[in-house]
């Protein structure tokens, strides 16, 4: 038998109250901050600042001797001597013999005269800053009605069908085609384009890649991601003070927040039309239409149709503050072009080699009798690069002379010149890279002919880094003439016909083998750029560039190094390939790319409670060590500064809640730095009825409607002389009685009693 049970359910779990819907839009802000020495004036200079500066002197034309003259020009008199430049000088190897192979850079000469203050001016600015943490937030609060959109007039009684449509105007762009969770996310969004948080993403976007106005401005910044990108531009040169950071950064922080959701709105709202349609009524009704009737027998209304807006509050708020170390990266795509190039170059090799043995020309039987055609690998002079930049880096073209002789011609094979063109240098084959431009033209040198090549030469940048030479080959054949066959030879010209037959059928084979290669070697590239990571290829070269194989060669290295810096914020910044000469490596793409960037500026944050930890390898290269007093006690006032902001607007000094009792609620711990409202258009529309200033009844209406009214009124002063009549009758029966009392009228009779 059943057994009826009864949850025991809690009211107040089945009951509502109003919570908040809020979404975040995040962004980023770089502050440079220059670390001075307690004089306030002479800037701390991290080791590779002073290694380049000295390398300058040693191989750059800056004068040891003229150096004291600009520091004082600059205001630095006391940088060499606070910074201990002498003992740095003393540490730094001696001087490279490659960069006696070739002249030192050229000095910054103008119509000024020597530029080398202006020089040593940007040697010393400063890497490293405070990233502020920043997000929007937006919270829908209510509804507001917006504008009127339509009036509709109804007579007494009658019946109209409306048809409501609403539509909003969409702009798809090639990033949104590209990402298919956006995509998605919109087919799935009931109202397509009035969620702001989308489309205030897109437009930060924008603004941190190409300007304020969206506009192109020659600078190209890493994908938008979780936490969003840095933005460093329309920002002051450096500060000293984390409070005067914060209060520069947070007024053009809610500048551009402000801007950016202004934009957003207003053409969100410009783009959201509604129209109205009366349309005959065909006798089944669609889900999307309306039937609105006037329920009045004799009076006009007009409804009156307005949109319904979402009000939204927004605030940016700081949630963080974080040292940030800003290194810069010449060509950052070079390491990555050099693995596509190597690769192609493996897949052609193996191609090759897979290949049966190449057929040998038979040996002519006596002399006299013409012989097959003859070839030879002619070798360039070796040639020295002379095209170096300033930082010992090198992006330029070369054009090569491989001389013959007359009586013979180039076969016309581009793979030889490519397999024989060698590069000879001490530099590793990560730093420095050649390949053949375009195609090789036969020209006259110095009255000889002579095959030139044009190559392209590519290298790393490494001050005072060795020189480097470039040879290549090609090979030739004798001119082909007209020459008498020797008929009495059979036997040879069997021979040369199995031969060319041989040869032509191994030619087709290594044809087609190249055909695939080359497909094969698109599909290696094609791998490769689709999981290219623009930042991890920053962070690859930072890596290398400062931080040696000997300190990341243990795994607590590798360990402490990501306890330090938060390598999952990391951003970047590249500019335009058209600072540097060469051709573009993808010329389909924009400048700005970072394959085609000609710099690049990585962001690297520095975990919260890890500030000194990375000042100390930033400025000294020092992981266990401590450096000298006065450069700690500067890094540590630094470091306590910001830990003294951080519990001003923050709460805690790291960032971290603080809890002091067991379960404790833990309250969001922010700063909100401004607020201000939006409007959004919704798919809703609100009703006005507003009653008809005039009748649309006739005279004979009138006179009916008169009429009905005058008999109304005479039936209910009947009753009303009735209910006094009863009462009356009532008040005089003093005892029973048999009293039949008609009151009103029967026909045409009269009332009896």
């Amino acid at each position: 038998m059943g057994e009826v049970v009864v949850a025991d359910a809690d009211l107040a779990t089945l009951g509502f109250s109003t919570a908040h819907s809020d979404r975040y839009v995040y962004s980023n802000y770089f502050v440079p901050v220059q670390l001075t020495f307690d004089d306030g004036e002479t800037p701390l200079l991290p080791f590779y600042v002073k290694q380049a500066l000295i390398e300058a002197m040693r191989y750059g034309g800056l004068s040891h001797d003229r150096l004291p003259h600009l520091l004082k020009e600059l205001g630095l008199s006391g940088l060499w001597k606070a910074n201990d430049m002498d003992a740095a000088e003393a540490a730094l190897p001696g001087q490279d013999s490659g960069m006696t192979n070739r002249e030192p850079p050229a000095r910054r000469q103008s119509l000024l005269g020597d530029q080398e203050a202006e020089f040593v001016a940007g040697l010393l600015q400063s890497d490293v800053g405070i990233a502020f943490l920043d997000r929007t937030r937006i919270r829908p609060v209510g509804f507001a009605l917006g504008e009127h959109v339509y009036a509709l007039a109804l007579a007494p009684g009658e019946e109209a069908v409306l048809e409501q449509r609403t539509y909003t105007k969409r702009e798809l762009t090639l990033e949104e085609q590209d990402e298919t969770e956006k995509q998605t996310d919109v087919e799935l969004t009931s109202a397509l384009t009035t969620e702001l948080q989308e489309g205030f993403e897109r437009q930060k976007s924008l603004t941190d890649t190409w300007g304020l106005n969206a506009s192109h401005t020659g600078q190209y910044t890493s994908p938008t991601g979780v936490w969003g990108t840095f933005n460093a531009s329309h920002t002051i040169g450096y500060t000293r003070s984390v409070t005067a950071a914060s209060q520069e950064t947070s007024r053009r922080a809610v500048k551009d927040s402000q801007t950016a959701t202004s934009k957003v709105a207003a053409r969100y709202r410009t783009q959201h039309k509604t129209d109205f349609k009366l349309v005959s009524e065909t006798g089944m009704e669609s889900t999307s239409k309306r039937t609105v009737r006037n329920p009045n027998r004799v009076t006009p209304i007009t409804l009156h149709y307005f949109k319904v807006l979402q009000r939204l509050e927004l605030a940016h708020e700081r949630y963080g503050a974080r040292v940030c170390w800003a290194p810069t990266v010449k060509d950052p795509a070079l390491a990555f072009a050099k693995k596509i190039t190597d690769g192609r170059q493996r897949i052609r090799d193996n191609a090759l080699a897979a290949l049966p043995t190449m057929p040998v020309k038979p040996v002519p039987p006596a002399p006299g009798v013409p012989a097959a055609v003859e070839t030879r690998t002619i070798y360039s002079p070796v040639v020295t690069l002379d095209k170096w930049g300033f930082t010992g880096d090198m992006s330029a073209d070369y054009d090569i002379d491989v001389a013959f002789d007359s009586g013979w011609e180039w076969d016309g094979d581009i793979e030889t010149i490519r397999q024989n063109l060698t590069l000879i240098t001490r530099r590793p084959p990560s730093g420095i890279a050649a390949r053949v431009v375009g195609v090789p033209v036969v020209t006259d040198a110095n009255g000889q002919p002579a095959l030139r090549v044009r190559i392209h030469v590519g290298a790393a940048s490494w001050l005072a880094g060795p020189g480097a030479d470039v040879q290549l080959a090609a090979t030739f054949r004798r001119t082909p003439t007209l020459v008498a066959e020797n008929a009495d030879d059979a036997a040879y010209n069997a021979l040369v016909a199995g031969y060319l037959t041989d040869l032509q059928d191994w030619q087709d084979k290594r044809d087609a083998a190249l055909v695939a290669a080359e497909e094969a070697a698109d599909e290696f590239e094609a791998r490769l750029r689709g999981g290219f990571s623009p930042v991890n290829e920053m962070v690859s070269q930072i890596v290398e560039a400062h931080f040696p194989a000997s300190v990341r060669d243990e795994a607590w290295e590798i360990e402490f190094w990501h306890r330090v810096f938060d390598w999952e914020r990391a951003s970047f910044v590249s500019y335009p390939g058209w600072w540097s000469a060469g051709d573009a490596r993808a010329p389909e793409r924009d400048p700005s790319d970072f394959l085609n960037a000609s710099w690049a500026k990585l962001y690297l944050p520095v975990r919260a409670g890890m500030e000194l930890a990375a000042l100390r390898w930033i400025f000294g290269k020092a992981v266990a060590t401590r450096l000298a007093p006065a450069v700690e006690q500067q890094l540590a006032a630094f470091v306590d500064e910001l830990g003294a902001f951080r519990t001003s607007h923050l709460g805690t000094g790291d960032e971290m809640p603080d809890l002091t009792s067991e379960c404790q609620e833990v309250p969001e711990r922010i700063y909100c730095l401004a607020k201000w409202a939006e409007l959004m258009p919704t798919d809703g529309t609100h009703l006005e009825v507003v009653q008809g200033a005039t009748t649309a009844a006739d005279a004979v209406t009138s006179k009916e409607i008169t009429d009905a009214e005058a008999l109304r009124a005479a039936l209910l002063d009947g009753e009303l002389q009735t209910n006094r009549l009863k009462t009356k009758a009532y008040d005089q029966m003093t005892g029973a009685a048999d009293v039949d009392i008609h009151l009103g009228t029967s026909g045409n009779s009269s009332p009896t009693a």
